[in-house]
């Protein structure tokens, strides 16, 4: 299932620089990759905040997407 960047969503996975792994973060509100650099995001799994990069979530995304079209 390829990521859909225009739908609303308060989650992703990335990588976790506290478990040292993919995890799920979740957001306090709907996640703008077209406006913001950055957002904070919790990890689910350790429950840390960690500010995440969108530009690289974006990439490793769009990445994803080319192998699920």
């Amino acid at each position: 299932m390829a990521f859909n960047f225009e739908q609303d969503t308060d989650w992703i996975f990335t990588f976790c620089k506290n478990c040292w792994d993919f995890k799920k973060f979740i957001f306090n509100k709907p996640i703008n990759f077209e406006t913001k650099a950055s957002y904070n995001g919790i990890c689910v799994s350790c429950k840390k905040e960690q500010r995440i990069n969108l530009k690289e979530a974006r990439d490793y995304y769009d990445h994803l997407n080319d192998h699920n079209n």
